[in-house]
């Protein structure tokens, strides 16, 4: 009885985990974990003019720190006198004016000498050369009038405080009021004089300065700023300072810290997409066996063109000159991959569940403030173009045996996406001709960065996941592999018959709507494993009638040709055959019974028929059904040569009798209507390849003896 309701290939578990990977892979790409590039730095430069997006009054922390720090910087510093300063300094100077009075006296010293000496004099230490000569070269009564007016300087000043930070200012203003020397430059070597004995005479008070600052910050009122929707609040270029990030973010421009409400949205979109994907995963069935490496091909198809999208659109939005350069992103690519190793009806929910997401995290996580949409249809625009190429791409690609395939999907893309950007650009008020230039750029752009992403991503990640494509099927299915090479020089009769049989089931499979190509490299390869001994096999029998089982009793007979199936798996393996061609080799004997030699040990006596079984599976697809059918009907017509197409005809329908009683078919999900159509199939096949030949009559005479002239 054959199975209608296969298992599926993809289980509810591998199904849901799908779903899970998805929604995570998802969240992690619009909710704010980890600091996003969506925050300002003082000294960064707007990137555009940035509008207020709320009504709001606060209390600005910058504007009235700013305030603050003024109030504090404003204060005066507590200070501590110095009382014994003002008499020392006044000792110091006369101490200065009498040695220089005595070396004045001294007869004999050169002038250097005199300057030497008066250099080693306490106090002169800051005195320059000149000041120096000036002691040492005025007469009595001048010296006299600086000495006096140089002490009565320093008396006045250190009679009140001075700071060190004073000091000039205090000395310039007594300069101002007071008498000077009235010798040439008197003024001068007064100022020297004061400047190296007028020193600060009070200490500042820390701890006093500080409590002093913090009560004049006390004292400042909290500055209270307001900004209305709409007011500019930085103009493109600007440099941003403290209050200017303040007012981006009190107003909504840009947002601070963990948001529960983006956190909440995030999953409940993320986990939307992920439970879709899961569901229709498991309802459309889109994969063949295995199924896990295409599933996980799928995942980092769709997570890594999401990622892409993240990291692309803040870079473009908003696109304020009209120059569509978020539709030249090939987000098709990831409908394109999926639907290359899937079904194209998959492909098509992914281009849709992407499109979507890709909008949400345009309209919600962008990486730069006011990086915002320029019109309220441009949101709809995005989806609606990424969808559209998806569709067309994911309809494009549904054979990819040849290269050619991704450069027609990339052109569909580039075709769809085009249309909806003209659509909407229809719908624009301005309908700028420029804009039409960029719009067909971005839909080229789209185009061709989706067909070759799509191809290099599709051959990357089917080579790292060991996925089988349709690319290497194709491969596997030309004659000239080494491996058919190798059947057809050391068994030709072998390489004959898979031939045959690979025609046979792939006109079968065309009919049923089985995967043709599948088919067709199975069949080239089931019989793979009579490379080890193929003398064993009377297809390779040069001698007619001779056979290498002649003396072999019927159970080592059939335990040779049983060799033929484990040998082939052995060898597939080492040739990294995939496992869907591999498959094709234990299934297409399925559990049946070594006939010949089987019927040949039963006419001794009683046997086991379990040593003579094949040790299965029976076919698990209908591919496999389809080819065991056809090794069948193909050997047992090239045996029995038939004389008519009616003989054929029972040969072949007898075949697909005996393979449902027995139970071969009972396990793959084939149909008795695509039964039908598949004998239908063989039959029709085998007429045209096994059609009689009229028989020539002999030479003639002419016809000798022009053959032995030339």
């Amino acid at each position: 009885m054959l199975r209608r309701h296969p298992d599926p290939v993809v289980t509810r578990t591998g199904a849901a985990l799908f779903g899970i990977l998805i929604a995570l892979g998802a969240a992690a790409l619009v909710v704010p974990f980890l600091p996003e590039g969506d925050e300002f730095h003082e000294g960064d430069v707007a990137p555009r003019a940035l509008v207020a997006a709320n009504d709001r009054q606060y209390v600005s922390e910058a504007f009235t720190e700013e305030a603050r720090a003024a109030a504090a910087a404003a204060v005066d510093p507590a200070t501590a006198p110095l009382p014994t300063l003002r008499g020392d300094q006044l000792a110091l100077l006369a101490s200065l004016f009498e040695k220089a009075t005595e070396i004045r006296g001294q007869e004999g010293l050169s002038a250097d000498e005199r300057l030497a000496a008066l250099a080693e004099v306490p106090g002169s230490e800051g005195l320059g050369v000149a000041i120096r000569s000036t002691l040492l070269s005025l007469n009595a009564a001048n010296f006299e009038d600086l000495h006096a007016t140089a002490a009565e300087g320093v008396s006045v000043i250190l009679a009140s405080p001075v700071l060190s930070e004073d000091q000039g200012s205090r000395i310039e203003a007594y300069l101002l009021v007071e008498d000077v020397p009235s010798f040439t430059n008197g003024e001068g070597a007064l100022r020297e004089l004061l400047e190296t004995f007028v020193v600060a005479n009070v200490e500042i008070d820390d701890e006093a300065t500080a409590v002093r600052q913090d009560e004049a910050r006390a004292a400042v009122d909290p500055v209270i700023v307001t900004y209305s929707a709409g007011q500019v609040l930085v103009a493109e270029g600007q440099p941003l300072d403290a209050a200017l990030i303040e007012a981006l973010l009190e107003t909504g421009v840009i947002e601070e810290g963990f948001d529960f409400g983006d956190l909440g949205a995030g999953f409940l979109i993320a986990g939307s997409l992920g439970v879709a994907l899961g569901v229709y995963l498991y309802r459309l069935q889109p994969f063949a066996q295995p199924a896990e490496r295409p599933v996980l091909m799928t995942l980092v198809a769709v997570l890594g063109t999401l990622l892409a999208v993240r990291l692309a659109l803040p870079a473009l939005l908003p696109d304020d000159e009209a120059r569509f350069y978020p539709y030249a992103i090939p987000v098709a690519a990831a409908a394109i991959v999926v639907a290359s190793v899937s079904a194209p009806r998959f492909g098509a929910v992914v281009a849709i569940g992407v499109a979507l997401f890709a909008g949400f995290i345009a309209t919600t996580t962008p990486d730069l403030a006011g990086a915002e949409f320029t019109s309220t249809l441009e949101p709809l625009e995005l989806v609606m173009a990424y969808a559209a190429g998806g569709l067309a791409g994911a309809a494009a690609i549904q054979r990819t045996e040849r290269l050619g395939r991704f450069a027609f999907a990339g052109l569909a893309v580039g075709v769809a996406t085009g249309a909806v950007l003209l659509a909407f650009w229809f719908l624009t008020e301005q309908r700028s001709t420029a804009s039409l230039g960029w719009l067909s750029a971005a839909a080229a752009l789209t185009g061709a960065g989706t067909a070759v992403l799509g191809l290099s991503v599709h051959v990357l990640l089917s080579m790292a996941l060991g996925v089988t494509t349709r690319m290497q099927l194709m491969e596997l299915a030309q004659s000239g592999h080494p491996l058919l090479l190798r059947l057809q020089d050391q068994a030709p009769g072998t390489y004959h018959h898979s031939m045959m049989v690979g025609t046979l089931a792939e006109q079968a499979a065309n009919r049923v709507g089985a995967d043709a190509l599948l088919v067709r490299a199975g069949a080239y390869y089931h019989d793979i494993g009579k490379l080890q001994q193929p003398q064993y096999f009377i297809e390779n029998n040069i001698e007619r009638g001779a056979s290498a089982h002649d003396g072999l009793p019927p159970e080592e007979s059939a335990r040779l040709i049983q060799q033929h199936v484990t040998g082939g798996i052995d060898l597939a393996r080492k040739s990294r055959l995939p496992a869907i061609v591999r498959d094709f080799i234990p299934q297409h004997h399925g559990t049946r019974l070594v006939t010949y030699f089987y019927r040949q040990a039963s006419a001794d006596g009683e046997v086991d028929p379990e040593t003579f079984r094949y040790p299965g599976p029976r076919p698990q697809e209908k591919e496999h059904a389809i080819v065991m059918l056809a090794d069948s009907c193909e050997a047992i017509v090239r045996a029995s040569q038939p004389d008519t197409n009616e003989d054929m005809d029972e040969l072949v329908n007898a075949v697909f009798a005996e393979r449902l009683a027995e139970g071969q078919l009972d396990e793959c999900d084939i149909t008795m209507r695509e039964l039908q159509d598949v004998a239908a199939s063989f039959r029709a096949t085998l007429r045209a390849v096994y059609h009689p030949r009229i028989e020539y009559p002999a030479a003639v005479g002419v016809e000798v003896s022009d053959a032995a002239g030339s």
